[in-house]
């Protein structure tokens, strides 16, 4: 049975968050959408990495 390149990039996904859960670590449903996105190609990771900065950033006062 073939799996297409999506299906391969979502289960690579899901051991990485499994290894993570093994470590202790929760990962967001939110979070392993992102890692699929960047594991596509869809979205880089500095662009994401830059989202999280401008969203915790807290204005200087």
């Amino acid at each position: 049975m073939s799996h297409s390149n999506a299906e391969l990039l979502a289960f690579k996904v899901r051991q990485a968050v499994g290894s993570m859960a093994i470590e202790g670590v929760q990962v967001s449903r939110q979070a392993e959408a992102n890692m699929l996105k960047v594991a596509s190609g869809r979205v880089s990771g500095k662009s994401l990495r830059q989202q999280l900065v401008e969203k915790y950033t807290r204005p200087a006062s």
